[in-house]
Formats: structure tokens, C-alpha cells, sequence
């Protein structure tokens, strides 16, 4: 098992040339959100753009879709229609398939709640050959159902668990295991994540505290890959510096702010330093 190092990330993200334009770092479309959770979609969102992708498309309920365009002018924010209980309905799908013509990296499933629409929406994703990262409802969507194509899953243990991973032996071994039957990569959140590759690489965060402990951590880190692997790194390698930087600028807000006291959007307001001090 390797760590994740400083020089690890520094090695990733190296500096970019000085003639580069956004064209370069890569399109990010988001599919985030419902009525009661703006707040996820504006952090995957946001953690997108901060972590350095050169253009974010959000795709947004529409009930919801003034109050994260209205917070993040960063982003491309389009609203979609939507059900009564402001999740993302199959009227929205024409957009969303137009979008992923010119998409380098999907993520979906921060705050989009649970539907048969949805659970159609996230087949499509997976259905479309754009690399996917798939994240809290996204991931429950799909429990059990796992497509073999260009995907990210960023589980906690227990979604791990709903979606067919055994624990019973410890998080090394249940993830190999998953990763073997499932080819994807695997982000298994927790103290000192775990980062698993289909060919059996492994990779040991060693950032990140008990600040990040709150909702929204993982909304942060889903957007967060997603630059990664806008800008051209694998999905592994994505995941990895993704967990890394997530997890410096949590350690960042907690001497600062205090590990109590820390929110996500101190977080995503916390990235641009943490890839400053790894070079990034």
C-alpha cells in the first residue's frame, strides 16, 4: 500500500505553462442538487472550480437553480426541470445528453435525492463512455448496480455497504475485493482513506481530520476529483490527489478556524492554499 505524499501531488500537479487557456484544464458537468440541498451542488460546484477545471457546467432543479446561481457566478448554471419534490426529472435528460457531447468529466449525485428518474439518470452517465464520478445519491441510485466504464465511487462505509462491499475483514481487503469484481476506482472515505485502482494499486490518505467530519465533505470532494480529471489525470490518480489536497485544506481550516467550528464552504475556500503548498 502506498501513501500519498506531498511530493506524490507535487509530481501530479505540476505548474502550468505560462501560455495556457481554459480550453486546456478541462469541462466539468455537474448534475447536483434538489429542493432542501443548494448547498451541494454548490459545493461540488465551486470545488470544481477551485480545484482548477477550465470550465464548470452545472445542470440544476430548477427550483433550486437561482439560489446556486446566484452564489456561484463561477459557474455555468442552467435550470432543468424538476418533480414536485425539486429533484431532476426525465424532462431534463435532452439537456443533459446535449451536454455530455462536450463534457470531459462528469459527477453526479451530491444532494440530487432518490427517483426512478434519477436512478435512469445515473445509467445514462454510466452508459456514455464521459469518465464519472459518482457520489452519495448518485452512488445510492445505483446500489448493487455498479456498469463497468470510466468511473469514480466515493462510498463512506456505509454506502460501501449498500452497494454489495464487505467489511467483515477491514477496509483493505473489502475494497480490493470490491475493485476486482466491480473494475473502477474506489474512494473509500474515512480516517485515513483508502484510494483503490482495478489493477490492485492502493493508495493511503495521510490528510484530513475530524474537521471534515460534517455534511457537505464529500459534495467538496466529488467536485474536487472532477477538476483532477478534467484537467488530464487518470481517475486514479485523480482520486488520489483529490483526497490529498481535500484533506490539506480540512487540516488548513482546522488550525485556523477550529475543527468544530470548520464548514465545507471554509473547505472549498481553503483549496486554492492547499494546492499552492504542494505546488499545485
Amino acid at each position: 500500500m502506498e501513501k500519498i505524499t506531498h511530493e506524490l501531488i507535487r509530481a501530479l500537479l505540476p505548474p502550468r505553462p505560462k501560455t495556457a487557456h481554459k480550453g486546456d484544464f478541462g469541462r466539468v458537468l455537474a448534475l447536483a442538487g434538489s429542493l432542501g440541498t443548494s448547498g451541494a451542488a454548490w459545493f461540488c460546484g465551486m470545488a470544481a472550480v477551485r480545484g482548477g477545471a477550465g470550465l464548470v457546467t452545472m445542470g440544476l432543479p430548477e427550483r433550486i437553480w437561482g439560489v446556486v446561481a446566484g452564489q456561484a457566478p463561477e459557474c455555468m448554471c442552467f435550470p432543468l426541470s424538476c418533480d414536485g419534490m425539486g429533484r431532476l426529472d426525465d424532462w431534463a435528460f435532452p439537456w443533459i445528453e446535449n451536454q455530455l457531447l462536450s463534457a470531459d468529466v462528469c459527477v453526479c449525485g451530491p444532494g440530487l435525492g432518490r427517483s426512478t428518474s434519477l436512478e435512469r439518470l445515473t445509467t445514462l452517465f454510466m452508459g456514455s463512455g464521459v469518465p464519472l464520478v459518482l457520489d452519495a445519491d448518485g452512488i445510492n441510485n445505483k446500489s448493487g448496480h455498479i456498469l463497468k466504464c470510466p468511473l469514480v465511487l466515493t462510498p463512506h462505509e456505509g454506502e460501501f455497504t449498500r452497494m454489495g462491499g464487505d467489511l467483515s475483514r477491514g477496509r483493505a481487503s473489502g475494497g480490493r475485493a470490491y475493485v476486482e469484481s466491480n473494475p473502477c476506482v474506489l474512494v473509500l472515505k474515512g480516517h485515513e482513506t483508502l484510494v483503490f485502482s482495478p489493477d490492485g494499486a492502493v493508495r493511503q490518505n495521510t490528510t484530513g481530520g475530524p474537521g471534515l467530519a460534517k455534511g457537505g465533505s464529500g459534495d467538496v470532494l466529488a467536485g474536487l476529483i472532477a477538476a483532477f480529471i478534467a484537467q488530464g489525470l487518470t481517475p486514479f490518480d485523480a482520486a488520489s490527489a483529490g483526497v490529498y489536497i481535500h484533506g490539506l485544506a480540512g487540516d488548513l481550516c482546522e488550525k485556523e478556524i477550529g475543527e468544530r467550528g470548520m464548514t465545507p464552504a471554509d473547505t472549498v475556500n481553503a483549496l486554492p492554499k492547499a494546492l499552492r503548498l504542494t505546488g499545485g
